[in-house]
């Protein structure tokens, strides 16, 4: 009986570090600390539009632009705020300009006011870096009754680099709400943990290596998609990638920095995708990625991602990323964030996700927020 309960007692031990083996790194790190400096200035702004009482109608979502400087991804957003009549132009300005403050030294600001134009133009600096303009007027005459009317945005959020840890993916799929969920190939529970995923009705996705630039220093993992490989062999390692795992509902590229800035090589993906009729998730690990692009023009299902959740794994750190998620969504109407496997990620989901409907927001799965545009001829 003792040598039974010796040799469970090893077994056990022997799964549970099976499926706590270590997760490889997911997406090329932000050394500098940009995005959640970035998360933080964007929770002020809206936290001091809030306070003066400016509702989700009053504030559009203009434009965002991403690009590369100094070798580091700047993010640009572009606002329109109309304030009621009633709603201080001068108690607005000295609320962010205090909320900026707290942020940091490396955060700067002008404010411009300047005729023809907004009653106010506020710029806001990372670095010296614009990332944020919020061009601000104030209403002559009573807002119309319609203007009033909440409105609901809806929002995805994608759980990447699922494969290696099965209780707490087990744990992630215990949440209430329709999580999307993205699965490696060729992880060490990828497979049970795929089949849970897809009993569940959720969303899954292929997450799928493609080769970032650091590479071979940064390693995408088994099955890897790499710029040098020939067109044969890029077919082949992406069809024993696909096959791995039964009843996706689309892919998403893991790391993959250098490949998807490659035009040539994200055609031969995407061809294999609409062949197979499944949507394409472009992770945005490189402001200058062809993903979404060459999906749109071949006819491929596809959107992309918003923001990385919990790049810095710090619960403090995580709610401002998904602040700034329900934001971009409200502004936008929809947006779409990716997270991880990490369990400061799952305390943080469990408490905010059940308070998402209180806040005018659906989460919905990502496969709902899918944008397909025909391009002109």
């Amino acid at each position: 009986m003792f040598l039974l309960l010796a040799v469970l007692s090893l077994w056990s031990l022997d799964r549970h570090r099976d499926e706590n083996s270590s997760i490889p790194a997911y997406e090329e790190a932000d050394g500098n600390g940009f995005s959640t400096l970035l998360g933080e200035v964007e929770a002020v702004i809206y936290q001091g539009l809030r306070q003066l009482g400016v509702q989700t109608f009053q504030v559009r979502f203009r434009k965002a632009a991403y690009w590369n400087k100094r070798d580091r991804q700047r993010e640009f957003t572009e606002l329109q705020v109309t304030l009621d009549s009633d709603q201080s132009l001068i108690e607005l300005e000295r609320l962010l300009e205090e909320k900026l403050r707290s942020v940091g030294r490396k955060v700067t600001w002008e404010a411009r006011k300047q005729k023809p134009g907004p009653d106010l133009e506020l710029l806001v600096k990372l670095d010296g870096i614009v990332t944020h303009r919020l061009a601000i007027s104030q209403r002559r005459d009573e807002p119309s009754e319609d203007s009033t009317r909440p409105v609901t945005a809806r929002l995805a959020i994608v759980i990447d680099d699922l494969g290696y840890d099965g209780r707490l993916a087990r744990r992630f799929l215990e949440i209430e709400g329709p999580l999307s969920f993205s699965v490696l190939p060729h992880g060490t529970f990828s497979e049970s943990i795929a089949r849970r995923i897809h009993q569940a009705g959720r969303d899954l996705l292929l997450h799928l290596p493609m080769e970032p630039k650091g590479y071979p220093e940064i390693d995408p993992g088994v099955g890897a998609l790499l710029v040098d490989m020939t067109s044969a062999e890029l077919r082949q390692t992406l069809r024993r990638n696909l096959d791995t795992l039964h009843d996706i509902n689309g892919v998403n590229n893991h790391m993959g920095s250098r490949f998807c800035e490659n035009e040539t090589k994200m055609s031969l993906v995407m061809q294999e995708l609409k062949h197979r009729e499944l949507f394409f998730l472009d992770s945005r690990t490189t402001s200058n990625t062809k993903g979404h692009t060459v999906a749109v023009q071949l006819g491929v299902p596809s959107a992309e991602r918003d923001v990385f959740l919990d790049n810095i794994q710090s619960p403090r750190a995580i709610r401002a990323q998904m602040k700034r998620l329900i934001q971009l969504a409200r502004l936008k109407g929809r947006a779409i964030g990716i997270a991880h496997p990490h369990e400061a990620t799952l305390r943080v989901l469990k408490q905010v996700i059940p308070q998402l409907p209180n806040q005018g927001i659906e989460l919905v799965p990502v496969s709902e927020l899918l944008q397909v545009k025909i391009p002109p001829d």
